[in-house]
């Protein structure tokens, strides 16, 4: 898996780099293949306080893209919530494929037993 950090209009800590790092390195234990984490930190101190911070998550794998964000007070705030969003999105995409895979076994079963030999 390869990350990839980005600071829009601000300049990135390496306390920063390692915790998005770190919260990265949790989506693959999900035992999907990801390809790329490309994660995007901006502040913009002109909104509320309470959303003064946005990270957004453009996670990169096999089929349709998985893009999550998150606001919060403090960058690391941001990062956590949209590593929480990526998290419910990675589990709702593995519960898709095993009902799928789940469907397509029982599909060959059924055909077994009717099968005309």
């Amino acid at each position: 898996m390869q990350f990839k950090i980005r600071g829009r209009g601000i300049t990135l800590a390496e306390e920063v780099k390692r915790f998005a790092e770190e919260k990265a390195n949790k989506l693959a234990n999900f035992g999907i293949d990801i390809l790329l984490v490309d994660m995007v930190l901006e502040e913009d101190h002109n909104k509320t306080e309470d959303k003064a911070a946005r990270a957004k998550m453009l996670i990169d794998i096999p089929g349709k893209n998985i893009e999550a964000t998150g606001e919060g007070k403090t960058i690391f705030a941001a990062i956590n919530k949209a590593q929480e969003n990526a998290i419910r999105q990675l589990s709702e995409r593995n519960k898709k494929i095993e009902s799928k895979s789940r469907f397509v076994k029982g599909k060959q079963i059924i055909r077994r037993l009717f099968r005309q030999d």
